[in-house]
């Protein structure tokens, strides 16, 4: 069960310091005012407890701290952290997103240690993104969150190296993972081998996929295969979909990876949630009643429920008790629902904040963010590792009897 006092419970798990990052649940539930002692204030002009009222200005956010921080030590240098976010352009309000959430962790926090956040637009480009880097790193940050894109996060790793800075990506690409560079988003391989091994236990012994024909659908696609050799699972069929793929065509290869399971199996199909309705059309069409249906992440926020092709589906994802309350703590704050990918920013913020409660200096070192035990976000359960892997922990979440349920709980620890 989630912690009851509030949206999460954000610990170093090894030192047991469970209260540090502690919401309470009637907070939660409370719009963002100052007369609330535990959230905190703005350090702009405009000076009021609410983190709408923030002043935008050449693509710079003005730097959040917490109240409790007001009254630390002087000798405390602050942390500066830089957001690499695209903050201009078509994505704009897609980096915005991003960085409210950002600014929601620190007035979630309760620490004693100054933070101060540095957003820096990327403008969704390489060069922008190491050109972003670069300039927080010259602004005084002594680690860095982002950017959004594998291209942009190579650009921005490149652009720090030597630096000693941590660069914490949004990306799960591993390929860009070393010592100091963490790939700390969502790795599609990690979560097709947690479903496919919830898949093996319940029986499964032969699978087929049908994923996009992007680089998150090879890379789930890639992790299936593994996972399900490990597992001696035969995989009977798979095939990516082009996002230009009519509808015909589209039915055509789900109809083809059903019929290949024979009746006995279970088809994964790692598409995002916005695409899942469109599925259970076409897999309505093709199929009568529901197959044993698959999926990791991606699917969170879908309606599983209410797509009757998806009444025995499972995946891996994260626990919406913890995901659906940062929504609505999102929500209250700003009045609209978060960006995909806000509630990852969220995290690692207050993984930045929790871990610069006990930092010496002006920075964070590698070591400050590697703990053994690993951090309990909104997300779930989390690690990073020295060679700069995230190890996620994934719930199983499923339909059952008509109704979204947690089937198995994520794993705190582990490697």
């Amino acid at each position: 069960m989630p912690d009851q006092r509030g949206i999460f419970a954000f610990t170093r798990i090894a030192a047991l310091t469970a209260g540090l990052f502690a919401l309470a649940a009637c907070d939660a539930a409370r719009p963002i005012t100052a007369s609330n002692p535990r959230q905190a204030t703005v350090a702009s002009p405009t000076n009021q407890a609410d983190p709408r009222n923030r002043r935008w200005s050449e693509g710079r956010l003005s730097a959040y701290q917490t109240s409790a921080s007001r009254q630390a030590s002087q000798s405390n240098a602050p942390i500066r952290v830089g957001l690499l976010l695209p903050l201009s352009g078509p994505y704009a309000a897609y980096g915005k997103s991003l960085a409210d959430a950002a600014a929601l962790a620190l007035f979630d926090a309760q620490i004693t240690r100054q933070i101060e956040l540095l957003p820096r637009d990327t403008q969704a480009t390489p060069e922008g993104a190491a050109a972003a880097a670069v300039d927080a790193l010259s602004a005084g940050a002594t680690v860095l969150i982002g950017p959004v894109t594998p291209s942009g996060a190579i650009a921005a790793a490149r652009a720090t190296v030597g630096s000693g800075t941590p660069l914490l990506l949004l990306t799960g690409d591993r390929s860009a993972a070393e010592p100091g560079v963490f790939a700390a988003g969502h790795a599609p391989q990690a979560a097709a081998t947690r479903i496919i091994d919830y898949a093996h236990q319940q029986g499964v012994r032969v699978i087929a996929c049908v994923a996009p024909d992007d680089a998150a659908g090879r890379a789930a696609l890639a992790g299936m295969q593994a996972a399900a050799q490990v597992r001696g699972i035969r995989v009977a069929g798979q095939a990516s979909v082009p996002a230009q793929a009519n509808g015909d065509a589209r039915r055509a290869t789900l109809a083809s990876a059903l019929q290949s399971l024979e009746g006995n199996g279970a088809l994964f199909l790692p598409f995002p949630a916005e695409a899942l309705p469109t599925l259970n059309a076409d897999l309505s069409a093709i199929m009568s009643g529901a197959a044993p249906l698959l999926g990791g992440p991606e699917w969170d926020g879908a309606n599983l429920a209410s797509l009757p092709a998806f009444a025995r589906s499972a995946y891996a994802g994260y626990d919406p008790r913890y995901t659906g309350s940062f929504r609505q703590r999102y929500q209250s704050a700003y009045g609209k629902p978060p960006a995909r990918g806000a509630a990852l920013v969220y995290d690692l913020t207050a993984t930045v904040a929790l871990a610069a409660q006990s930092a010496r200096g002006a920075g964070l070192g590698n070591h400050d963010l590697t703990l053994a035990g690993g951090f309990q976000g909104v997300q779930g359960p989390f690690r990073l590792t020295r060679d700069g892997v995230a190890v996620r922990r994934y719930a199983i979440i499923g339909v059952r009897n008509g109704q979204l349920q947690i089937i198995e709980p994520a794993n705190v620890g582990g490697s």
